[in-house]
């Protein structure tokens, strides 16, 4: 059985609980690894003074050496290390490739046994390691014998869970024929192998690679554990690829080399006048005095330095994943080194995998970091939902603000929007085109559309997607002539060329602007009506629009904001809006309407019999009692929570996906936020 549970997510990265015999850990987290006989930091002190939750030991090491081996068995390996926290054993295949052991060093069932004798929290089976420069048949072999050695162990892990390690070298169609295999296997850990030389080797775009490929054939409810991954200026990275676990003994070996851990990379105390660090250690001595220290203390402050560094950095981490704002600490890092850059490219070019794994719904702002901003998943969604949800397809006038976004459209284009009101959608419609792509004025409240801090220097790939983006939604409108607003953002160069393509109709003032529409024939235009049916849409998709032409409706604004506040059907509040998303959320009754309009089941979640009462009475819908969910379903998105016979129970945000939903029995699936009962 799972022992994971999922509390956040972003992009890939899960903010998760992974429960032990030894006490519940909170993941992402880096496990340092603890030589049995050599450690000078004692494990207590790995959790008691700099913050860890877990180590790491290799049970090969512990039964190699008759002394470590004898008082593991007689106390367990908890009593070995005198540590009561969780502990993961390796098996000891780096060791095989490390030192280059023959085959038949190490049994693979015997060391199975092994760990399960010292009582270790999560054992791990002995794999076959590829190294990144053998060839193919090879690495294929690899793969078929760590398959075999996981088949023949996973059955006797008995109480101890086990850790089943997915190999295939760089390349990814083994990766992903590994992880299918293991994957079918139940394993309760999924380490990715054989990544350590590629990182040594500063290989991190095929990491980026090897990982994605794995990633894609996981159970979604087991953690990933990236295998050697100890620098800090790699966790935000591969944390935002959906890695878990990471452990290394980067922070003793780096030490022992006078090598100082940064999240901006590695450096030389011997080359240093200053010590570039917040850390208690770099905080009350100075370069000089460490560099003059004798070397066993001096190796042990560089220890406790690197570990303060690697503890902070897995913080920041799991904070940034519960703020929505990991991407940006990624790129961010990618910024220290050109190879973490070059990764952070690749990541980029198959975001369509984090796409599919980003919650809707986040509300944090957006910071341009460089051309990766624009494929954000947060801003490529959006973009997404306006091609497919926009529910204004025909239109005589398209209006084009070009505008950086950094205010209110209603600060600067206030003019304009006031004379779109008094018009139907048919004569006229309102685009601002910003870096992040064109955001119709219907939406201009719902994440990202203002939320995105641009710099007014924009540069050309940015532009150029903004501009591809332009093009796709002026290809789904029917429409007479476009009146472009010139003004001074980076966006307004994008009109080259449409003149080529479409009746196309310049302006450089708000009246010229209105002049050039004038001629249509306006009748009254509901326009908080239009709004709140492009909205609808937007969220429920296109039969929940036709709840905003129900008679008796009524939407309130904020007067200070000019945003909905909520939105009465007979004096019933059926919406209210988050501020800081723009989106819709259901009273009871507003999921009533929902339900009865016939909105598209992606929305809906089922729950079984047993669970349905507790639901009706307001408690979290657990994911373990989840009978039905679409597998279209993301994580943060406004849901209906029906019983077998679909009647509502409840209405609510989803925490995990559809998909996880099926898979994971630990952990909320649906936070209800009205209940029939209450």
């Amino acid at each position: 059985m799972a022992n994971f549970e999922i509390r956040a997510k972003d992009g890939l990265a899960r903010l998760g609980r992974f429960s032990t015999k030894h006490g519940t850990v909170k993941t992402p987290l880096l496990m340092p690894v603890i030589h049995p006989g050599k450690s000078i930091i004692s494990p207590k002190d790995i959790v008691d003074v700099f913050g860890f939750q877990m180590v790491i030991t290799n049970s090969y090491i512990i039964n190699s050496h008759e002394k470590f081996r004898e008082k593991a068995i007689a106390e367990g390996v908890h009593g070995l290390l005198d540590f009561d926290h969780p502990i993961m054993t390796d098996s000891g295949t780096f060791q095989m490739y490390f030192h280059d052991l023959p085959e038949e060093e190490i049994d693979p069932l015997a060391i199975l046994e092994f760990q399960k004798q010292i009582k270790t929290d999560i054992g791990t089976i002995l794999d076959a390691f590829s190294k990144p420069d053998v060839g193919r048949e090879k690495v294929e072999k690899d793969v078929e014998l760590s398959l075999e050695r996981a088949k023949m162990s996973v059955g006797k892990k008995d109480e101890m869970m086990l850790a089943g390690t997915i190999q295939g070298g760089i390349y990814e169609d083994l990766r992903e024929r590994s992880a299918k295999a293991m994957g079918a296997l139940d394993f309760d850990v999924y380490p990715i192998g054989g990544v350590v030389p590629l990182m040594e080797m500063y290989r991190y775009s095929d990491i980026v690679r090897v990982t994605l490929a794995t990633k894609k054939h996981l159970p979604p409810d087991r953690p990933v554990h990236l295998f050697g991954c100890g620098h800090p200026m790699l966790f935000a990275q591969a944390a935002l690829l959906g890695c878990d676990f990471f452990d290394s003994a980067s922070y003793a070996k780096f030490a022992e080399k006078g090598r100082m851990l940064l999240t901006t990379g590695t450096v030389h105390l011997k080359d240093l006048s200053e010590l570039p660090c917040e850390c208690p250690i770099c905080s009350n001595t100075t370069a000089e005095e460490l560099k003059a220290l004798p070397k066993d203390k001096k190796d042990l402050a560089l220890m406790r330095h690197n570990l303060y560094v690697s503890a902070a950095e897995m913080r920041r981490v799991r904070q940034a994943i519960a703020d929505g704002k990991l991407f940006e600490l990624a790129a961010l890092r990618a910024r220290s080194h050109p190879a973490l850059l070059e990764a952070l490219q690749v990541m980029t070019e198959n975001m369509d995998q984090l796409i599919e794994s980003d919650p809707f719904g986040k509300s944090s702002s957006i910071f341009y970091t460089g051309v990766e901003t624009a494929v954000r998943p947060e801003i490529s969604r959006f973009h997404e939902r306006v091609l497919s949800r926009y529910p204004f397809k025909t239109t005589d006038t398209i209006i084009i603000v070009p505008d950086i976004g950094e205010r209110p459209f209603s600060d600067t284009a206030s003019t304009i929007i006031a004379e779109v009101r008094k018009r139907k959608p048919e004569e006229v419609l309102l685009m601002f085109l910003t870096p992040m792509g064109v955001i119709p004025w219907e939406l201009e409240h719902v994440h990202p559309a203002q939320q995105c801090i641009f710099s007014k220097s924009v540069d050309p790939v940015t532009l150029n997607i903004s501009k591809k983006r332009l093009q796709e939604i002026l290809e789904i409108i029917t429409f007479n002539k476009i009146v472009w607003f010139e003004r001074e953002s980076p966006t307004n160069q994008l009109s080259k060329g449409l003149s080529d393509q479409y009746n196309l109709t310049k302006t450089t003032t708000a009246s010229e602007t209105i002049t050039a529409i004038e001629n249509l024939d306006s009748e009254k235009s509901d326009w908080y009506i239009r709004k709140l049916r492009a909205v609808l849409m937007y969220q429920w998709g296109e039969n929940a629009g036709d709840i905003a032409n129900k008679e008796g409706i009524q939407v309130v604004f904020s007067r200070s904001t000019g945003k909905i506040r909520h939105v009465t059907l007979e004096n019933e509040i059926i919406f209210t809006v988050v501020p800081t998303t723009g989106l819709l959320t259901p009273t009871f009754k507003g999921g009533e309407i929902l339900l009865h309009a016939n909105i598209d089941s992606t929305f809906l979640v089922t729950m079984e019999k047993d669970a349905a009462e507790f639901v009706a009475k307001g408690r979290s819908a657990l994911a373990k009692f989840v009978k039905n969910a679409s597998s279209n379903l993301k994580a943060g998105e406004e849901v209906l929570v029906v019983d077998n016979e679909s009647n509502l129970l409840g209405v609510g945000r989803t925490l995990l996906s559809g998909v996880e939903m099926l898979v994971f029995n630990r952990g909320v699936a649906v936070n209800i936020r009205h209940s029939r009962n209450i």
